[in-house]
């Protein structure tokens, strides 16, 4: 069983990149019939 330590709960600062890249590309767009579609700009 993996323990979790302190140490683990920090990701590395490349982690961090692709987190926010993803984040400020990926949005979600509603359409007229309620929905909701989810998409990533590029």
């Amino acid at each position: 069983m993996k323990y979790f330590t302190q140490e683990a709960l920090h990701p590395s600062e490349r982690t961090l990149e692709l987190i926010k890249q993803i984040a400020y590309t990926y949005r979600v767009i509603k359409l007229t019939d309620g929905t909701q579609a989810a998409c990533c700009l590029n």
